[in-house]
């Protein structure tokens, strides 16, 4: 896996923003952490986290799913929407 540059990842950020946006969650925001943006071959791996942090991961992984489809279907991009480890 390796990182992209830093047009590339604003230009993923950017993306998977636009199909994240509309599942966001009344309670609590999940965020794109921009330096966790990495691809390997035609998949990117984008690191996402709720903010506050003590939101339990379960609660997300629907929302994070269905952007990921949706990318896949109007996009025709491999992307993996990948939750920040609790701490």
């Amino acid at each position: 896996m390796t990182s992209v540059d830093s047009s590339e990842s604003e230009r993923i950020v950017d993306l998977v923003r636009r199909y994240l946006e509309p599942r966001q969650p009344a309670n609590y925001r999940l965020e794109i952490v921009p330096e966790g943006v990495r691809r390997e071959d035609d998949w990117y791996y984008v690191v996402v986290r709720p903010v506050p942090e003590d939101v339990r991961s379960y609660e997300y992984y629907g929302l994070l799913t269905e952007a990921e489809m949706e990318l896949q279907d109007q996009e025709k991009m491999n992307v993996l929407l990948v939750p920040v480890l609790p701490r």
